[in-house]
């Protein structure tokens, strides 16, 4: 697999913006995470006085962090790959694997997006919210089918990354 400086060194400047601001957005909500946590363990233990709803504030933070990281991995490449057969491919043919497999996996995300959307509808339309803060959970639902959407994009960009490698240097990748 390839550094992360070999992958992004092509790439758009509107994408690595993008990349950047998706790669903050997680480590905010990290930081954010661990507040919470932090300040739940010390006010049940010390205080004894839990903050209230963390778990609700943590369990919505966790899949956020999830969702918006997905594009980032997508873009990557850091998903995990078992690589039994395709180590023995040759350059040639592990670009064009690389292309098939990353198309398929945009069409599962795009699939997944649109679930999640379509549940996403059906929250909303119940007024659904969280048990113990109230929280609304259509919005949660679109935002992880936008972040999903983004990460089949991201796919997509990784695809044509490596159709262009494929198509540049035919004969450097037998």
């Amino acid at each position: 697999m390839a550094r992360t400086h070999d992958i992004t060194a092509g790439r758009s400047r509107a994408l690595r913006i993008a990349e950047l601001t998706l790669g903050v957005l997680v480590a905010v909500l990290l930081m954010a995470m661990m507040m919470v946590t932090t300040i739940d363990v010390f006010g049940r233990y010390l205080l004894s006085r839990p903050l209230p709803g963390a778990f609700e504030i943590t369990e919505i933070m966790l899949g956020m962090i999830i969702f918006i990281a997905l594009p980032l991995v997508c873009l990557h490449e850091e998903n995990v790959a078992v690589s039994l057969v395709t180590e023995r491919f040759s350059s040639r043919t592990r670009e064009i694997h690389a292309v098939i497999v990353s198309i398929i996996c945009s069409g599962v995300l795009l699939l997944v997006a649109w679930r999640l959307l379509m549940h996403a509808v059906q929250l909303a339309s119940y007024g659904d919210v969280t048990i113990f803060l109230r929280v609304p959970k259509g919005p949660i639902g679109y935002t992880m089918a936008g972040f999903t959407t983004l990460a089949a994009l991201a796919q997509l960009v990784v695809a044509a990354e490596h159709w262009r490698r494929l198509r540049a240097a035919p004969s450097r990748l037998r």
